[in-house]
Formats: C-alpha cells, sequence, structure tokens
C-alpha cells in the first residue's frame, strides 16, 4: 500500500499507525487483503481507481500518543483509541476496508463489526471520547505514537455535523480538517466513508452502497 504523508494519515484516520521502533513517526503499514466485496460502492468520482482492501487489528494499534510543538516539547497526551478509533470502531473491533485514490485525493470506507449498535449509541459514544487537552503523562516507550504539530492542539478529529436519511438509512456527517466523514449502520456492521472530495461526491458514494 503507497504510503501517505503522516498529516493525511491522521486526518484521514487510516488508523493503522504502528511504529516501526521507538521514537520513529507513524506511517501506514496495514496489510492488504482482497477488497471486501460489500464495501465495493457503485459509484465513485470520475478519475479515481481502486488501491486495495485493508485490515488494521486494534489489537496492534500503539494505544498512546505524545503531542509535541516544533522545539520537541511535549504539550499533549492521551489514549489513540479513545480519541481516534472510536469514530469508525465504537465496539473496537478489527477494521476492514477499501481505499480509492486519484493523483491528489483518497476515499477510503471502512467497516467494522457492530452487533446491536445504532447510529445514536454510535454518536453517543463518540461524543464521549473527545480528545482533551491533558498533560503530558505518557510513559513515552515503544507504544507510543509521536505527533509533531505547529498549530493549536485539536480537541476533535472530526467534528459532527447532521443527519440525514438516504435510502431509508440515517447517515451521520462530519467534517474533519481534510474533508467529509460519513457514517452509517447497515446490518451488523458500521460503515464510515472518508474522504477529501465535495460532500456532495461523498454522499454519492454513500448511496451506491445503500442500494
Amino acid at each position: 500500500m503507497k504510503s501517505k504523508p503522516i498529516t493525511q494519515v491522521l486526518f484521514f484516520l487510516l488508523l493503522a499507525a504502528l511504529l516501526a521502533s521507538c521514537g520513529s513517526r507513524a506511517r501506514f503499514v496495514a496489510p492488504e487483503i482482497d477488497p471486501p466485496s460489500d464495501l465495493i460502492p457503485g459509484y465513485v468520482p470520475k478519475g479515481f481507481e481502486l488501491g486495495s482492501g485493508f485490515k488494521v487489528e486494534t489489537s496492534d494499534m500503539a494505544r498512546e500518543f505524545i503531542v509535541s510543538d516544533e522545539r520537541g516539547n511535549s504539550i499533549c497526551g492521551g489514549n489513540l483509541l479513545d480519541s481516534f478509533f472510536d469514530l469508525k470502531s465504537p465496539a473496537n473491533n478489527d477494521l476492514l476496508g477499501v481505499y480509492y485514490e486519484s493523483d491528489e485525493q483518497l476515499i477510503m470506507i471502512s467497516k467494522s463489526y457492530y452487533p446491536g449498535g445504532s447510529l445514536d449509541l454510535w454518536q453517543s459514544t463518540y461524543e464521549a471520547s473527545f480528545a482533551k487537552n491533558c498533560d503530558c503523562d505518557c510513559d513515552c516507550g515503544c507504544g507510543c505514537l509521536d505527533i509533531v504539530i505547529s498549530g493549536p492542539v485539536p480537541l476533535r478529529v472530526a467534528e459532527f455535523r447532521e443527519v440525514r436519511t438516504i435510502n431509508g438509512t440515517r447517515v451521520a456527517i462530519l467534517k474533519n480538517p481534510k474533508g467529509w466523514v460519513t457514517v452509517f449502520v447497515r446490518g451488523e456492521y458500521l460503515i464510515a466513508v472518508e474522504s477529501d472530495v465535495s460532500l456532495e461526491e461523498n454522499l454519492k458514494v454513500v448511496e451506491s452502497l445503500l442500494q
């Protein structure tokens, strides 16, 4: 799978940020798999091609993160799963997904097993897991993910905006610094579509997954 810049990795929540060694920067190293057929949309915007399927096991995730400024001063710490992962896997199950890419843009579609879950339950779980400013008390060993930033620390990765109904299914719409995230429950799975295309195009992908 092709590497993406660290900012794009974080903002798109690729959630495969594993460390090659202590103190290393995050990189996308999720194992490739055959693309899950139920995640192949009937519509993708012009210019996008299927990259690969992928799998992210939550047991392999780095659970701690440290946020440092450009001078290396630690200014915040937290739990990677609490801060980033509840968006896509509120039941803490593995992620299966596919990604599409153009020359400069990315669309990711993922699913996690969410038995008995609902969109309302997902939202309450996500709202409860907002990243908070905190003292940097992480024991920054090999389980830590170092993130270097130059601006203010965002309190959350994606801001909840609204819920729409598409083909009879309620779909949550969130905005992050790089684009749009749409989330819905289909059967026993939570599905997330992340992209830096327009919201209209994102929702067309969602609609095709719900046909």
